[in-house]
């Protein structure tokens, strides 16, 4: 399970802190499903969570201030609406995989109101967000 305490190693709001409460609690849903069918959960050794970030555990895979390096402006770490989750062997975005649509739709992330970064642009991580990017496709190019 993903906490806020760990999400937010930085100052943030209430909105922010508003909105990383309900992304955590699908990604936490989702996870539970995933992890019934045999997707295993890791920890990320530079974070010492389920969250992906860089050595030094900075978390930037969690929530990212607007002053952060990593990620662009809009991004939605800023906002509290995206989380990248440790997923060292792409165990989590190969099972997503089994759900997709064929027209950047997947049937999994429709469920749970999440939408992903395309695996391949994400290895060692899964991108999950409640924020629709601009496609409107659950799986898609960031």
């Amino acid at each position: 399970m993903i906490y806020v305490a760990e999400y937010f190693r930085k100052p943030h709001s209430w909105e922010q802190e508003e909105r990383a409460g309900g992304l955590l609690a699908n990604v936490e849903a989702l996870r539970q499903e995933a992890e019934r069918e045999g997707v295993v959960r890791a920890i990320d050794p530079d974070t010492g969570c389920e969250i992906s970030g860089s050595k030094g555990g900075d978390g930037d895979g969690g929530f990212r201030t607007p002053g952060s390096d990593t990620g662009v402006p809009g991004s939605a770490h800023r906002s509290g609406e995206a989380v990248d989750v440790y997923d060292p062997e792409n165990k989590l975005d190969t099972w997503l995989d089994t759900f997709e649509t064929g027209d950047g739709g997947n049937t999994k992330l429709s469920v749970y109101g999440l939408f992903r970064e395309a695996p391949d642009s994400t290895p060692g991580w899964c991108h999950l967000q409640t924020r629709a990017p601009g496609s409107g496709k659950r799986t898609f190019q960031p």
